[in-house]
């Protein structure tokens, strides 16, 4: 596994492909088996004069990777990009996170939209993507969106992050994305709060979603390191 981080995009290149589940709505989604995942950092300018899809799928051509590869968009700022890792007993986990809220809403509260689910960029995303050694199964991996989705809110209720519609409590942005990446060891069927595997992706992603929005910047283990725990 390599980790390119700039201030610019985030790629996550893997060896061979890995097993992922991903709300991307921009290249690949769903249930896949890709060698790559792309966190780009976009514009408001970019955003009105080109499509989501060119944006992605030039930045790939650019640097020769995957056309086929997971992207996923945002505005947050990279310099505040989180690397979270975590490891208790053979379980290992990576949360890389970007955090923005200048989007951010109380999914429960209705808003003024006329927007009806088509592709439409935004600023202020929140990018999740979590990678573990551990062989997710298909149930585990729907069960890790929740417990990362789950987490990401505890962070914005911890720090008060209110919705710009009603002032009342965020519970995301209104274009937060996932991916989560399955390892191929120990096979793991529950994501929930009641396992170890549960707790530390929890941990990862509450750690690097509310250091990202309190603009920390990332003085963790270095990036080659963590890369080198999940040669597998």
């Amino acid at each position: 596994m390599n980790i390119e981080h700039t201030k610019e995009n985030i790629t996550v290149t893997f060896a061979s492909p890995r097993r992922m589940l991903s709300s991307a709505s921009v290249g690949r989604g769903g249930f896949l088996r890709i060698d790559t995942i792309v966190n780009i950092h976009t514009s408001a300018g970019e955003i009105q004069n080109h499509t989501p899809e060119t944006l992605v799928s030039d930045f790939l051509r650019r640097k020769k990777l995957n056309v086929g590869a997971v992207g996923l968009l945002t505005s947050a700022h990279f310099e505040y990009a989180q690397f979270i890792y975590l490891q208790e007993k053979d379980i290992k986990v990576l949360a890389v996170v970007t955090a923005g809220v200048s989007n951010a809403l109380n999914i429960s509260e209705s808003s003024s939209t006329g927007f009806t689910g088509e592709t439409i960029p935004r600023a202020g995303t929140i990018n999740i993507i979590t990678i573990t050694n551990a062989y997710l199964l298909d149930e585990c991996m729907v069960s890790s969106v929740i417990t990362s989705t789950e987490a990401k809110t505890a962070a914005l209720v911890d720090l008060q992050v209110k919705s710009v519609i009603s002032g009342n409590q965020a519970t995301g942005t209104g274009t937060d994305s996932v991916a989560i990446v399955s390892g191929n060891q120990k096979n793991i069927q529950y994501a929930g709060g009641h396992t170890l595997y549960g707790q530390l992706l929890g941990r990862a992603v509450y750690t690097g979603v509310k250091s990202s929005l309190e603009r920390k910047t990332y003085k963790g283990i270095k990036l080659d390191k963590i890369c080198g725990e999940f040669q597998i």
